[in-house]
């Protein structure tokens, strides 16, 4: 008898819990607008914005191999990685992010930088919805035309040119993963040695997940870039 009535208040408990929580999270997101193609370009913040279409699609494989390689297969929040990071986050002393492409988009777009549930339950709804509206390249577009790539370069046109002398659509292999890579830490990346160490993990991504071919990866691993810019110099 005390082992059922142990049993029967654990799952009250349980239950009780999981009530507050939903009427906490329907609390955060409720009068969220949807989260439409058109409310992101209201907000962007790049002021040399490019079509998506003069994307290449290795610097959007770039970015999904290094920064949510589960892109394609997430409804915009990426369970695995999340879980992965509380584990990670109550185990060591370093912190890990689980962030999906979505959700930085919301962060940087939507919502804030505060380190808060608050903003991190808003993100993921954000993220959802955005996955529900808008394709899958054209999220990447969004995104790739707002990161920050140091040097006061928002998105990757002004970048391009700030590191490559470029237009976008221009580079090769090698100069997308490079630059993919500059938008973790622009302030450490952003130097060339670093940048190419970068890279190379970059690039190395990309074959292990199959975005490029043996020769492909070969030939950019080896192929000159050089930066234009006077962090390279």
């Amino acid at each position: 008898l005390t082992g059922d009535w142990s049993s029967d208040v654990c799952s009250s408990d349980l239950a009780l819990v999981s009530i507050v929580s939903s009427i906490y999270v329907f609390t955060v997101v409720k009068g969220s607008p949807k989260v439409t193609k058109e409310l992101l370009e209201q907000n962007y913040i790049s002021s040399e914005v490019v079509d998506n279409n003069d994307i290449p699609k290795y610097l959007k494989d770039a970015i999904v191999s290094i920064e949510d390689e589960r892109f394609y297969k997430h409804n915009g929040v990426d369970t695995i990685s999340l879980v992965r990071s509380v584990v990670h986050n109550l185990l060591t002393d370093t912190t890990q992010g689980g962030s999906t492409i979505e959700m930085q988009i919301s962060k940087n777009l939507l919502t804030s930088d505060d380190k808060t549930i608050k903003r991190k339950l808003k993100d993921m709804f954000n993220a959802t919805s955005m996955d529900k509206n808008i394709s899958k390249d054209e999220i990447l577009g969004i995104y790739l035309n707002n990161i920050y790539l140091g040097k006061s370069a928002y998105g990757v046109g002004k970048g391009a040119k700030v590191y490559f002398g470029k237009d976008v659509k221009d580079l090769n292999l090698a100069e997308c993963a490079m630059l993919a890579g500059i938008t973790n830490s622009p302030a450490k990346f952003g130097q060339f040695v670093q940048a190419k160490k970068r890279q190379e993990t970059i690039l190395y991504k990309m074959h292990e997940l199959g975005y490029i071919n043996d020769a492909e990866y070969e030939d950019a691993l080896t192929k000159e870039v050089t930066f234009v810019s006077e962090i390279g110099k």
